[in-house]
């Protein structure tokens, strides 16, 4: 009997392993072809994403950042928002797609965090790092949430933060609980309902972490970060994803 080869990838921070093991291992590649691809990962100069060719846009994307590499000149004036040439261009998003939209085009990886290149700043504006946030969350308090991890590697040699998209459910007039999202444009970009933040800083060999859900609206009064805190738990259920080792049970 045919022995399976398993596949396995493990990606850096998450310590999340991904293994597929293929129903025959007798196949020939043509008949392996028409097994569907899973969402590509990309590795750029400062991050790293997942695409979603659902929502048109990244369901994670992971920074390592230090306070060196936060350093440099390189500036985002100059530099204009493009399609990503490695998304096939029937699942990317495009400029068009936001324009009327009354959603600004926010970077996952932000700008910001980019200055100590211009390829590193240049690669933040695919279109695959970027998500429709509202203006006023976009300008105001994600931009907050963004200067505090830039203020944590002053605290931390590293800092280790991953950022997505949620599509959370609300409960509707008939009690029922609803995931509902808004789409832009002619490719049906999502707009989500809520964004995550989970922050990891090193020092000394231990591990700080802090973990947010913001939700894509305008934040009145300008509150604490901390109003919005969360556990790592709750963002994994939320996204999807596993930040934290577990043993599963049998």
């Amino acid at each position: 009997m045919a022995t399976a080869t398993w596949i396995c990838a493990t990606f850096l921070a998450f310590s999340l392993t991904q293994c597929t093991s293929p129903i025959n291992s007798s196949k020939t590649a043509f008949e392996d072809s028409f097994q569907p691809s899973p969402n590509p990962v990309i590795h750029r100069t400062g991050y790293v994403l997942a695409y979603d060719g659902k929502t048109r846009h990244a369901s994670w994307v992971y920074e390592e950042l230090t306070e060196k590499n936060l350093e440099g000149s390189a500036d985002r004036l100059g530099y204009d928002f493009m399609e990503d040439p490695l998304i096939p261009a029937h699942l990317r998003a495009r400029k068009e797609d936001y324009k009327g939209s009354g959603f600004d085009r926010g970077h996952l990886s932000p700008a910001a965090n980019a200055r100590s290149s211009h390829e590193t700043m240049k690669d933040t504006f695919y279109l695959s790092n970027i998500s429709p946030q509202h203006p006023q969350l976009n300008r105001k308090y994600w931009l907050k949430l963004e200067r505090h991890v830039r203020d944590l590697t002053k605290i931390y040699s590293k800092v280790y933060v991953t950022t997505g998209p949620l599509f959370m459910p609300k409960k509707g007039k008939d009690g029922k609980r609803y995931v509902r999202y808004e789409v832009i444009g002619e490719n049906n970009v999502a707009v989500p309902t809520h964004y995550f933040k989970v922050i990891r800083g090193l020092k000394d060999y231990s591990v700080e972490t802090e973990a947010y859900i913001i939700p894509n609206k305008p934040i009145e009064k300008d509150p604490p970060l901390e109003t919005f805190a969360v556990s790592v738990e709750k963002v994994e259920k939320a996204a999807g994803l596993i930040f934290e080792k577990r043993e599963i049970p049998p």
